[in-house]
Order: C-alpha cells, then sequence, then structure tokens
C-alpha cells in the first residue's frame, strides 16, 4: 500500500460538504447509495468503496445488493428501470470526457424517471462522489482508518 498523504480538512473540507447537504436532503438514500457504491468502484477509491459499504449496510442494503451496484453492468436484472437509470447515468459522468459523454438516451432515461429537476439532483450527487473519491485518492486515504468497516467493506478483491 502506498504511504497516506496529508488529509484535507478545516475549511478546505468544509468547502465541499454543501454538495453533500443538498444530495442528502434532494436525493433519496436508496439512490445515494447505488450512485456512490458505483462512482467509488468506477474510480476504484478503496476509501469511499469502504465508506459507502459501511453506509449502504447500516441503512440496510444487502451485501450482495452492494456488490451488484458495484459491478451492476453485470446485474442489469437485479435493479428496476430507474435504478438503471441512475446507474447509467453516473457512469456517463463518472467517466466524462467532453460532451458526447453522456448520451442524450442516457439523460433522457433520467429525466423520464426523476423529472429534469430530479435528475439535476441526482447530478448533484454524481458530482458529489467523484469529488470526495478524487480527495481520498490524491491524499492516498487509509481505507483501514475508515471507522465502523467490516471485514466485508475492507475486501476489495470481490
Amino acid at each position: 500500500m502506498v504511504e497516506p498523504r496529508k488529509q484535507m480538512r478545516g475549511d478546505a473540507m468544509r468547502s465541499l460538504l454543501p454538495m453533500v447537504k443538498y444530495s442528502n436532503n434532494a436525493v433519496p438514500a436508496e439512490l445515494r447509495h447505488l450512485i456512490s457504491l458505483r462512482a467509488s468502484f468506477l474510480n476504484d477509491c478503496k476509501a469511499c468503496i469502504a465508506t459507502h459499504r459501511r453506509d449502504a449496510r447500516g441503512d440496510g442494503m444487502e451485501e450482495a445488493r452492494i456488490l451488484a451496484a458495484e459491478d451492476w453492468t453485470s446485474h442489469e436484472d437485479e435493479f428496476a428501470d430507474d435504478e438503471r437509470a441512475v446507474l447509467a447515468l453516473t457512469d456517463a459522468v463518472t467517466h466524462i470526457d467532453g460532451y458526447a459523454s453522456v448520451p442524450d438516451e442516457v439523460w433522457d432515461a433520467a429525466v423520464s424517471h426523476f423529472g429534469e429537476g430530479g435528475t439535476l439532483n441526482l447530478l448533484v450527487s454524481i458530482c458529489a462522489i467523484n469529488t470526495f473519491n478524487r480527495v481520498s485518492i490524491a491524499t492516498r486515504t487509509d481505507p483501514e482508518g475508515v471507522k465502523g468497516t467490516t471485514a466485508f467493506d475492507l475486501d476489495f478483491e470481490r
């Protein structure tokens, strides 16, 4: 494992929190879990994977569903249409590389389930987790330091 770097604290960290607060109020927990699990998995952010596995389990999500969300394209039939729309939007925004990155059909699928405003709320949630993934990766946050995790949360070889 690589050595952790100085962690972001104080005003720098607090500057990121309004997005999380907004997302917590605007997006249902189940959808936030799907977004956080998938984006963290795509970005290979081990600290965030551990954190969001822990949080999802704490809200009653079963371990099999957590793993399915992380690799949802291999488990599409386990998710409802609206959940697949959220996961597809998460993939597109997380892998962003120019305007073509979020195809109309992905955006339109989200809008058909959540409306324009709801889709923009999902976008805030996706942006928030991607920001935290990048901070944790850049600072090499140690997943072992995430409080309340279990062996499941820290098993990245699944």
